[in-house]
């Protein structure tokens, strides 16, 4: 919008000293520069746009009417703008040869890319304050030609007719200021090389030209409709959309059907109705293809639980200024590119960032959701190897204050030496635990041993047994020691133990940062992913769904266990077909953690839901 209504001009800026001009002479030259008055807007860095006049290369001025129009209305909008001079030709010189032509182009477009050197390096103090990663160049006719060649011409890419008169950037002052134009504004210009176009360039373009212009060509061609001999080939605005959409250069495209050249009107008729249209293309591409950006996405913990406190950050950028919005959580603190959030509710909670830039340009917001739990607790998964008695073995899980908060229940109906994956057999809050493995023989989890000639009963030493064997009166039974491995929900192993440990073994771990919702499912490698029983949802009102992969019609039981290991629940004989599921009512438990346990022929499988009321 235009909202800053006080202009500062300031002409006839010498920017270019001693540059050689056609007839031989040194000229220097000048530009007029636009700004907001400092008293309504004075930014540390300003988008410059370089407007150039048109006429041919041999007359017209940086006080051109268009081209002061422009400035003021783009001024008015936060930018500041310049007008260049730049060295005119003579109609001589412009019908003696192509040649000369071409170099008439080329010294308008050394001439804008010094006046931009200049404004970067402010050699006087002047306060430009250009920011160099938002300069755009533009002009009318001759001006966008110019314009045109200083965006997209290498100098590796000059013709043979331009070498000798100096590099792109060699001529009128020595300042050493690199820059990239941002965006180039074309109104009915043309390029003498198409190929000058490319993806590497990645400048992006707003080309706005009349379907019937007989000066410089719509499409491809020699200006003036090929009046004069010595003028060269040049592609207008069909070819240059062509060859930015193959290149896939971001550019708008904009014809008049029916309009010659200087569409918003000449010397004497501008400006006429199509002015305020091409403006507001030009002030559009300005701000949606090269200011306008997406705010960056927040980063921090999407899964958490209510009342926990979590922080959320973007990249730091001194130049920016960023704005957090939450919803379902209140802001505890924020420190520009950072927010910490304390969550207030069961649910969705949101964060949308966005982005205000040094050029007070405001980006996209960017929202994230955050699943907010009841419990904020860490599934835990427990991969057991039986010996060859199953039913000796038990477990539970003690807190510090010495309260099961989970155990097992019975493993009589598991075949001896079999593996049974149990995949979240509890959710814990943050906090240290004990884990507790006992088995009611005193032989750990390896064989039992007998001595004949003692009448004693052992077990074997750490290790593996394959087959039963006797030596000197000393049996054992056929199998193998068995062990355990305790994991986070994320797959990380917590702890692990097993063979022969006698009556129990116990370990502490520790959980930290943990939530009701499994962040990702761990790849046992002992069973097939296949065989673990799938329930759904994890969180449940009335009803759990229960299914497993069966390779053929199974009856089983279900059992739901609370976390002290008390059956709350049983369903015997429930039949299961192939590839389904059964479906329990769980509308009469309390809120809290339970187990579901399935027992069929071959495997007891576990799974763990939250009842939530």
């Amino acid at each position: 919008q235009e909202i800053f209504p006080n202009i500062i001009e300031t002409s006839n800026i010498t920017y270019s000293v001693n540059a050689p001009n056609v007839a031989g002479f040194n000229q220097d030259l000048e530009l007029d520069f636009y700004e907001p008055s400092p008293s309504d807007e004075y930014l540390a860095k300003r988008p410059l746009v370089v407007m150039i006049f048109g006429g041919s290369f041999l007359a017209g001025s940086k006080n051109a009417g268009d081209i002061d129009a422009m400035c003021r209305r783009l001024t008015k909008m936060g930018y500041v703008c310049a007008a260049p001079e730049y060295r005119l030709d003579n109609v001589f010189s412009m019908i003696t040869s192509q040649d000369r032509v071409e170099r008439a182009m080329y010294r308008c477009a050394q001439d804008a890319h010094a006046a931009i050197r200049y404004l970067l390096e402010d050699p006087n103090g002047m306060g430009f304050n250009i920011d160099p990663d938002h300069i755009y160049v533009g002009g009318a006719s001759a001006g966008a030609i110019g314009a045109l060649h200083l965006a997209y011409m290498d100098n590796s890419e000059r013709l043979p007719s331009m070498t000798s008169i100096g590099t792109i950037e060699s001529v009128g002052n020595n300042y050493v200021q690199p820059f990239k134009p941002a965006g180039v504004i074309d109104l009915w210009g043309a390029i003498l090389d198409i190929n000058m176009i490319d993806a590497a360039d990645d400048i992006p373009a707003v080309i706005i030209h009349g379907d019937n212009d007989d000066t410089v060509p719509y499409a491809t061609a020699a200006p003036y409709g090929g009046t004069f001999p010595t003028a060269p080939v040049m592609y207008g605005a069909v070819p240059l959309d062509a060859r930015m959409t193959s290149e896939n250069l971001c550019h708008n495209f904009h014809p008049y059907p029916g309009q010659g050249h200087t569409v918003y009107g000449g010397t004497t008729s501008f400006p006429n109705a199509y002015w305020d249209p091409i403006f507001f293309q030009v002030r559009d591409f300005l701000y949606n293809k090269t200011l306008k950006f997406d705010s960056p996405v927040p980063t921090g913990k999407l899964e958490t639980c209510i009342g926990s406190t979590e922080t959320y950050e973007v990249p730091a950028n001194a130049n920016s200024l960023f704005c957090w919005d939450v919803v379902n959580g209140t802001v505890i603190s924020t420190n520009n590119n950072q927010v910490t959030v304390q969550w207030n509710a069961v649910g969705t909670g949101q964060i949308t960032l966005t982005e205000a830039n040094c050029l007070d340009v405001i980006g996209t917001a960017q929202t994230i959701d955050v699943n907010v739990a009841a419990v904020c607790c860490a599934g835990l998964d427990l991969d057991i190897n039986f010996d060859g008695w199953p039913s000796q073995t038990s477990w539970d899980i003690v807190d510090g204050n010495g309260t099961v908060v989970a155990a097992s229940g019975n493993y009589s109906g598991v075949a001896g030496g079999s593996a049974v994956n149990l995949s979240s057999v509890t959710c814990l809050p943050d906090g240290c635990y004990t884990f507790n493995m006992y088995d009611s023989y005193g032989n750990g989890m390896c064989p039992k041993t007998f001595n004949a000639y003692s009448q004693t009963v052992g077990y074997v030493p750490g290790g593996t047994v394959t087959g039963s064997f006797g030596t000197i009166g000393i049996s054992n039974t056929a199998g193998r020691c068995g062990n355990y491995k305790l994991y986070d929900s994320n797959g990380n192993l917590i702890l692990s133990g097993g063979l022969n440990f006698g009556f129990s073994e116990s370990q502490n771990f520790c959980l930290s940062g943990g939530v009701a919702m499994r962040a990702g499912h761990r790849d046992f490698g002992i069973e097939s992913a296949d065989d673990f029983l799938k329930i759904y949802p994890t969180i449940a009102n009335n009803f759990i769904n229960l299914n497993v992969d069966f390779e053929q019609d199974e009856l089983v039981g279900v059992y739901i266990y609370n976390t002290n290991g008390q059956q709350i629940q049983k369903n015997e004989s429930l039949s299961i077909s192939r590839g389904q599921g059964v479906q329990l009512d769980v509308s009469g438990l309390r809120s809290g953690n339970y187990f579901v346990k399935m027992i069929s022929n071959d495997r007891v499988l576990t799974a763990r839901f939250m009842k939530n009321n």
